[in-house]
């Protein structure tokens, strides 16, 4: 490694930040949250708890949130743009709430499915009503108060794990517990093992079967009286890929040995594509070697938030490389299979699809005077339909094909709606252009 070497900081895990937010929220005791995400999608999360009589308070060392006696709903409906954690894990407070209390949200939130956790809470005896479609938000919901009619609830393992993550993270606070049985692991049980770990730090009991498939989770939790968010995997892959295509070191602080978080693997992606890792307890220190591995097929199922970023690293290296796993990319914040490929299309990198599957043939396609062109036409604007995690792909992308031309990131083509990064990384531009 070189002897100098960038030293940054990423933002806290979003993921981690609304299960945290969520369950200090509803606990008996207050907790202090260090290292919080302050993004879009943890403002909504906070915004709506707030309604039901929690108290956030800003410290010098970090976020305080005291619970209310009892959660009450305000009866009014909540908009919480497109936040899909928000809109899944605010709906299983349903369980536990007094009063009612909706959920509304942005054009595609509403596009986003949801009837499989509506299932579920009906189940368990959940009065809603869809205002608009069945399955969607928006919605009304009157709250169970901790008292459910069953206490076991079945999922289809096709669903997606915010659903089942939503159902574990209230189930303490349910009268006797909850059950939870899938028929299969979802794609992403990652996520699920995150929620799964993040209550036993709060103290709660759970008893999990050999095959994943059943969790059972007693009533009753201990709450810490302080809690460090770990930096945000998902947030972590443009800079690692940035390093990766560079060649150049970054050294990332608060990284950690246990992230909690199944985006983490896609480290093993930037070393199949020819970076050097090293890790401590605190640290991680990444930096390409340009000696990447022979193509292949690439499956993203535990990790799909971080598959475009793969995307990106695909286009910079010769052969063709094929992406799986990618079915749930479809109901994210947008269709971003299709916006990558879009995107991809409207520089000049080879790429196809066949169904969920993508395929992608990389190396010198900028060298041709044709993609020179294309890539310098101030009027060539990626879509990224309002989706953060477009939007920072294609700004590494953007950096990459600088360095690798020689020609001014400003002279490049342009990014739509670059302010969406707020979601998950509100300084993601500035910090971009630091990293060199």
């Amino acid at each position: 490694m070189p002897s100098s070497m960038t030293s940054i900081r990423i933002p806290g895990s979003k993921s981690i930040t609304n299960r945290v937010l969520l369950l200090a929220a509803i606990g008996k005791t207050p907790v202090l949250l260090k290292n919080l995400l302050e993004s879009d999608d943890t403002v909504f999360m906070r915004r709506v708890l707030s309604s039901f009589g929690t108290v956030f308070t800003e410290t010098d060392n970090g976020l305080l949130v005291t619970p209310p006696l009892k959660l009450k709903g305000d009866g009014e409906i909540h908009h919480i743009g497109n936040a899909g954690t928000v809109a899944r894990f605010v709906s299983a407070v349903s369980l536990i709430i007094e009063g009612d209390y909706g959920l509304s949200g942005v054009d595609r939130m509403h596009e986003r499915p949801q009837s499989d956790l509506f299932k579920a809470l009906e189940t368990l005896g959940v009065s809603f009503s869809n205002l608009q479609n069945e399955g969607f938000l928006p919605a009304k919901y009157q709250g169970k108060e901790g008292l459910v009619d069953v206490s076991t609830i079945e999922l289809s393992g096709n669903v997606s794990s915010q659903f089942v993550s939503a159902l574990l993270l209230v189930s303490p606070f349910i009268e006797g517990g909850l059950t939870v049985k899938m028929s299969t692991l979802p794609p992403s049980q990652p996520y699920v093992d995150m929620t799964l770990e993040i209550l036993r730090q709060w103290g709660c009991s759970i008893d999990v079967s050999h095959d994943l498939l059943t969790m059972k989770v007693s009533e009753g939790s201990t709450a810490p009286e302080s809690y460090e968010i770990p930096a945000d995997m998902s947030g972590a892959s443009y800079p690692t890929a940035w390093s990766t295509l560079q060649n150049k070191a970054l050294t990332i602080e608060g990284f950690g040995r246990k992230t909690l978080q199944g985006d983490e693997q896609f480290l093993d992606i930037c070393s199949h594509f020819g970076a050097s890792i090293s890790r401590s307890d605190q640290t991680l220190t990444i930096q390409g070697t340009g000696t990447p591995s022979a193509p292949t097929c690439l499956d993203f199922s535990p990790m799909p938030d971080v598959a475009m970023t793969g995307m990106v690293l695909a286009c910079f290296y010769e052969g063709t490389h094929e992406f799986i796993g990618l079915e749930s990319l479809r109901v994210k914040e947008c269709d971003r299979i299709q916006a990558m490929v879009e995107g991809f299309e409207q520089l000049g990198i080879q790429c196809s699809v066949t169904n969920d599957d993508v395929t992608i043939t990389g190396g010198d396609y900028w060298k041709s005077p044709e993609n020179i062109a294309k890539i310098q036409a101030k009027s060539i604007e990626t879509n990224s339909f309002d989706d953060h995690r477009i939007a920072m792909c294609f700004g590494v992308l953007r950096s990459a094909l600088s360095s690798e031309t020689g020609i001014e990131e400003e002279a490049l083509f342009t990014i739509g709606e670059p302010e969406c990064v707020a979601k998950t990384w509100p300084t993601f531009w500035q910090d971009l252009a630091s990293w060199g």
